[in-house]
């Protein structure tokens, strides 16, 4: 009996060694990383749905139909019950088509960022001084409303070019504004244009990003 000892827990010592090797090889794999155009965290253009159960785990994988922006599509969210980490996938021919980063999270934070620190809750001015210039923004009050449309060929634009969709939004949702800031919005909807990040009206309402989508399909 006592020759058996040793290597019970020889087992024990291994299993726990693997657990263990096993969560740090996650760590090591998942760095919460956005590079545009090339990887997501562990997650590239060829990562395939089975790979999803390998890489994060089965009980983290789930399909869903989810809305798309054009109504509801079958998708595949990432941690599902984690809101600071959530992956929202939509599959095009079983590729990935798009991720929406922190599915569902819009006032953050978000584990998720890019290399200079991009994510929920970046602001405008954080924005600007990495883009070295002022950006253009899609006017609010529809579907494609806060999206940044254009970085007018600011340091962003190479970055990011089509492939990392960032929306800015208002802190608290227009009925909570104060009739200053519903005057300021309307001011920016009476111009019947995009709006700059520098303008007044925009600068006042302080806007921060609130939704990020990253592109896998297509070209910039």
């Amino acid at each position: 009996m006592s020759k058996q000892v040793p290597f019970l827990l020889k087992i024990q010592l291994g299993s726990a060694l693997f657990v263990l090797f096993s969560a740090s090889a996650m760590g090591q794999q998942n760095d919460w990383l956005i590079v545009p155009g090339r990887r997501l965290g562990p997650l590239n253009a060829n990562t395939t749905r089975a790979d999803l159960d390998r890489i994060f785990g089965k009980s983290d994988v789930q399909d869903q139909s989810l809305d798309g922006g054009e109504g509801p599509e079958p998708a595949t969210v990432v941690f599902p019950k984690t809101p600071d980490a959530a992956l929202a996938i939509f599959w095009q021919d079983n590729r990935m088509d798009r991720v929406m980063i922190c599915y569902q999270h819009e006032a953050g934070p978000c584990k998720w960022h890019t290399q200079n620190r991009v994510s929920l809750g970046t602001n405008l001015q954080q924005l600007e001084t990495l883009n070295g210039r002022a950006f253009q923004i899609e006017n609010w009050g529809y579907d494609l409303g806060g999206n940044i449309s254009s970085w007018r060929r600011g340091k962003l634009e190479a970055i990011f070019g089509s492939r990392l969709v960032l929306s800015v939004y208002f802190q608290k949702t227009p009925q909570d504004f104060t009739s200053r800031q519903r005057t300021l919005l309307n001011e920016i909807d009476r111009h019947k244009r995009k709006p700059l990040s520098t303008d007044a009206a925009v600068r006042e309402l302080d806007p921060t990003v609130t939704r990020m989508e990253l592109i896998f399909t297509g070209k910039d």
